[in-house]
């Protein structure tokens, strides 16, 4: 868990046992970390202006004030259609589920009368979206190597020749080009930057390998040609 998730994390437990401290070694235990990680986590928390104070005594620990809360997301009309329209564009890529989940967030905090305008636009956004969608363990696999990078191990099937080639694979980011999703990659058979149709990956491993550090950035140095590719020849 990274540092700010384990912030959120820990003002969630404070805030759900506010009648009574919850000591640092229960806290430590609870996200497996040190006494003096928690300790730090606590006075960053308190420096950024969250009302958490010490109870002394054996029964003592951490708490935080009872009537502490975290403000709601404040969107304007123009903002949640905005929000709304980015995220159907995101369905037919790998973040689909993470997509949907957030959009019914953005929808149930507004008010119904404008719910269903922008629940509107976001179905007639959504029908301009990529339709070619990738097999779920290939979905999730590539959720994951964005997140924390890992060198991958592909199945290829070109969309053109149907030739299956064996790939490995430094991810580099994820783009959508003419109705696909494409995986964008230092490819190590290539030697060079290549772009994977998610929906023509037949098998995809993550390997333990962290993917190398590339100077100059490949991906900033190949972009431009992906704003011009069309699938008339086989990128891969």
């Amino acid at each position: 868990m990274r540092r700010s998730e384990r912030h959120h994390a820990l003002l969630d437990v404070l805030r759900a046992n506010a009648e009574r401290p919850v000591s640092v070694p229960r806290l430590a235990a609870r996200f497996g970390v040190s006494t003096r990680t928690i300790e730090r986590d606590v006075r960053a928390l308190q420096e950024a202006g969250v009302p958490i104070y010490a109870e002394p005594g054996r029964r003592g620990g951490c708490a935080i004030r009872r009537d502490y809360s975290l403000p709601p997301l404040a969107f304007t009309p123009q903002e949640a259609t905005a929000v709304v329209a980015g995220l159907s564009v995101m369905m037919g890529s790998p973040f689909a589920g993470d997509s949907r989940r957030a959009m019914d967030k953005v929808l149930a905090a507004l008010p119904p009368e404008r719910r269903e305008m922008v629940r509107d636009l976001a179905g007639r956004v959504a029908s301009m979206a990529p339709e070619g969608r990738a097999a779920e363990n290939v979905d999730a696999a590539i959720r994951d190597v964005l997140v924390r990078p890992r060198v991958l191990e592909l199945e290829y099937v070109s969309h053109l020749s149907g030739e299956r080639t064996q790939r490995h694979v430094e991810p580099l980011g994820l783009i959508t080009v003419r109705g696909a999703w494409i995986l964008v990659g230092w490819c190590r058979l290539r030697e060079a930057v290549r772009g994977f149709r998610t929906d023509c990956i037949a098998r995809i491993e993550k390997t333990d390998e962290i993917p190398p550090q590339r100077t100059p950035d490949p991906l900033d140095a190949d972009l431009s040609r992906w704003e011009f590719l069309g699938f008339e020849r086989d990128s891969s």
